[in-house]
C-alpha cells in the first residue's frame, strides 16, 4: 500500500466532482495540494474518482441556451486542461445499474422517492423515464436527449446508463490508448488481476500479486444497504421493456469496443440513427 500511495494520490474519499459541479465554485488546483494553503502540488499520478464525470453535464444548457446538443462536455474540458490524462471508465450491466441507483438514491434520500421501494414502483418509474426519452426523440437527436435535463428522470438514472453516447464523446477527444474501459462484473470477480492490468495502463510497476491480494482482502468495501431498502426482484415486464430500450445502445457499444461481452448477454440491435 505504501508503494501505491507513493505513486498515486487523491485528497478525496471518492471524487472531487470538480469537472461537472465544483468548477462553478472552487479552484481545481486546490484539489491536489498537499494541504490547504500549501502552494506545493503533488508530482506523481493525481487521481479523481468521481463516477459522474463520465456522464453528468447537467449545467450545459445554462451556458449554451438554444442548443439542441451540448457543444462542450466533460471530456472536452478535461482534454483541454490536461490532454495526457488517462481515463478509466467502469461499466456495469445497465439494467442492474439502474436498479442499484434507484435503491441507493431512495435509501439515502438523494431524491424524493415514494418509499418503500417495490418492483411495481420501479416499473412505473421506468415506464415514465422511457416515455420521456422517446418523447424527446420526436423533436431532438438521440445525443441531445441523452444530455437534455428536460428528459432526465432522476430516480432511475436511465440516461446515465446509455453508455455508448457518452463513450463516443470521450473517444472523440482522447486517443483510444488513453481510455481504459473495464467491466464492473469482471473487476469484482478478480480484483487483483484487474488492478494489475490497471498498473499496465497507468504505466507503473506492477504490485506483488500476493501482497495485492492480501491488501484487497483487508480493504473490502461492503454494500451496507439494508434489505428493506432493496427491490427484492425486478418484474419480467420491466426487464423486457428495458432490454428493448437498451438493445440499440448495447449494439453500438459492442461495435465500439469490439467485444460481445459489452452486451452483458442481453439483446442487441443496430440503429443507424444513433
Amino acid at each position: 500500500s505504501r508503494k501505491l500511495k507513493e505513486a498515486v494520490v487523491s485528497t478525496q474519499s471518492t471524487g472531487s466532482a470538480w469537472v461537472n459541479q465544483g468548477r462553478y465554485r472552487s479552484n481545481l488546483l486546490d484539489t491536489y495540494r498537499f494541504s490547504e494553503g500549501d502552494p506545493t502540488l503533488f508530482h506523481g499520478i493525481t487521481m479523481d474518482a468521481t463516477p459522474s464525470f463520465s456522464w453528468d453535464n447537467e449545467f450545459w444548457e445554462l451556458f449554451h441556451p438554444g442548443y439542441r446538443e451540448p457543444p462542450v462536455t466533460n471530456p472536452d474540458l478535461i482534454a483541454t486542461i490536461y490532454p495526457k490524462s488517462k481515463i478509466i471508465i467502469s461499466l456495469r450491466d445497465p439494467i442492474k445499474r439502474m436498479q442499484s441507483a434507484y435503491q441507493f438514491f431512495c435509501a439515502y434520500h438523494v431524491y424524493n422517492c415514494d418509499t418503500p421501494v417495490t418492483p411495481e414502483k420501479f416499473h412505473g418509474l421506468v415506464v415514465e423515464a422511457i416515455d420521456s426519452f422517446n418523447k424527446c426523440r420526436t423533436t431532438n437527436t438521440v445525443r441531445g436527449c441523452v444530455y437534455s435535463t428536460e428528459s432526465h428522470q432522476l430516480a432511475t438514472h436511465l440516461y446515465a446508463s446509455i453508455y455508448s453516447v457518452y463513450l463516443k464523446d470521450w473517444l472523440a477527444v482522447f486517443p483510444r490508448d488513453q481510455i481504459y474501459v473495464v467491466q464492473f462484473e469482471e473487476h469484482i470477480e478478480n480484483q487483483a488481476h484487474s488492478f494489475l492490468k490497471l498498473c499496465d495502463f497507468l504505466e507503473i510497476e506492477r504490485f506483488d500479486e500476493v501482497d495485492l491480494t492480501e491488501y484487497i482482502k483487508t480493504h473490502l468495501v461492503r454494500n451496507s444497504l439494508k434489505d428493506s431498502k432493496r427491490i427484492p426482484y425486478m418484474l419480467p415486464e420491466t426487464i423486457s421493456l428495458l432490454e428493448g430500450f437498451f438493445a440499440p445502445f448495447l449494439g453500438q457499444l459492442v461495435e465500439m469496443l469490439g467485444d460481445e461481452k459489452w452486451s452483458w448477454g442481453r439483446p442487441t440491435t443496430s440503429d443507424d440513427r444513433l
